[in-house]
């Protein structure tokens, strides 16, 4: 399986995720920077040690993107460009929220999860406290279907290996000599005609789905099969027209 440093490399859709990730991130820290300054000055007036800041923060961050992610599926930030966390193996709820945000209480504690989360197999969108909670973030917009794949690669069977050396027994060549005769199914000279999922011998399948045309102009053409108004098929109605099952034109 492979992990998000194999991908991002050459993966347009991961790296939009990773970026929509960093704007998202960098929103609620404008946030957070706001709302701590405003309680610490409060705090300060009244002997609040300032090195208790950064943990004071740190714990905030935490909380906001939890109750955030369990209450809406993401924080303020999430939410503007398009992304939602959700839980991959049922509800997004409270303690899973909780236990994917416990890193934002100290910076380096982030940096650490998101880099074994990059290093390590599984889904290339995942921190590794993702993992632990089984959560994840995807995206929401119109263009959430070209991270399908990711979702995808969870549930990939393993790549086949070569068996090993000696694991079947060698072929044995026939008493006297004597070639054996062409079997039936043998290719014909210049082998079988190569086509994607068609076995030799095997008649390629037919295809169910509708075969339309259009014209130099974009135009879909008349056809007897289907309606250029909107595609449907056409089935006969008893007095020599065609009418479209989908939009009802008569043609």
């Amino acid at each position: 399986m492979p992990t998000a440093i194999d991908l991002i490399g050459h993966n347009a859709a991961l790296q939009e995720h990773w970026i929509r990730r960093f704007i998202a991130i960098v929103i609620d820290a404008i946030i957070i920077a706001v709302a701590v300054f405003i309680v610490n000055f409060g705090l300060f007036l009244f002997g609040w040690p300032w090195y208790l800041w950064n943990l004071f923060t740190g714990v905030i961050w935490w909380l906001y993107s939890a109750f955030f992610e369990a209450a809406i599926g993401g924080t303020v930030g999430k939410k503007l460009v398009s992304l939602h966390v959700v839980a991959t193996d049922g509800m997004m709820d409270l303690p899973r929220a909780l236990v994917r945000n416990i890193s934002k209480v100290f910076p380096l504690f982030i940096l650490i999860d998101l880099i074994v989360g990059w290093v390590t197999p599984g889904d290339p969108r995942q921190r590794y406290l993702d993992r632990i909670a089984h959560t994840t973030v995807t995206r929401v917009d119109q263009q959430a279907y070209m991270e399908e794949q990711f979702r995808m690669m969870q549930h990939l069977p393993p790549h086949p290996q070569a068996p090993p050396p000696g694991a079947y027994p060698p072929p044995v060549a026939p008493q006297g000599g004597a070639v054996p005769p062409p079997s039936p199914q043998a290719p014909p000279p210049g082998g079988w005609p190569q086509q994607p999922g068609v076995g030799p011998g095997q008649a390629p399948p037919q295809s169910n789905w509708p075969q339309h045309q259009w014209d130099e102009q974009g135009q879909l053409k008349p056809e007897m099969k289907f309606c250029t108004a909107c595609g449907g098929q056409l089935v006969s109605r008893g007095d020599g027209k065609l009418t479209c099952v989908r939009c009802g034109a008569v043609y």
